[in-house]
C-alpha cells in the first residue's frame, strides 16, 4: 500500500467533503489521514533504526578485529617473555619458571579467547522489521 498516494486521495476527499458541507465526513477523513501519516512516520523510524543498528554493528566489527589482533600480539609477547625467562635462570629453575608461565599463558589465553568469542557472537545483529 502506497501511503503517500492514500494521503493524497484522502486530501482530495476532504476537499470534496468541505465543498459539500459534510462536516462529519471531513472529521473522519482527517482522522484517517492522521493515521496514515503516523504509519509513514513509524516506517521512517524503523528504517532509521535499522540503518543505525547496521552502522553500529559494522563499527563494532571493525573494533573487534583490531582487538583480535591485539590479543594475538599479547599471546606472542607472553611466549617470548616465557622463553627469555627460561634462558635467564639455571636449568631446573628456568624449566620450572617456563613451565609455570606456559600453564598461566595457556589458561589466560583460553579464558580470554572464550570471552572474546562470546563477545563477538553477541555483537552480531539480526534485526528483522
Amino acid at each position: 500500500m502506497d501511503l503517500f498516494h492514500e494521503i493524497r486521495q484522502i486530501e482530495v476527499e476532504i476537499a470534496k467533503a468541505i465543498l459539500a458541507g459534510a462536516d462529519a465526513t471531513v472529521g473522519a477523513l482527517k482522522s484517517q489521514k492522521t493515521e496514515f501519516e503516523r504509519q509513514l512516520q513509524l516506517a521512517a523510524l524503523k528504517r532509521d533504526m535499522l540503518r543505525d543498528a547496521n552502522n553500529l554493528a559494522e563499527d563494532s566489527t571493525h573494533i573487534l578485529h583490531g582487538k583480535e589482533t591485539m590479543f594475538d600480539d599479547w599471546g606472542r609477547e607472553l611466549t617470548r617473555i616465557q622463553s627469555q625467562l627460561g634462558i635467564s635462570f639455571e636449568s631446573k629453575t628456568g624449566d620450572a619458571i617456563s613451565s609455570q608461565l606456559q600453564n598461566e599463558i595457556q589458561s589466560l589465553c583460553t579464558d580470554r579467547e572464550e570471552d572474546f568469542l562470546e563477545l563477538k557472537k553477541s555483537c552480531k545483529v539480526n534485526i528483522h522489521i
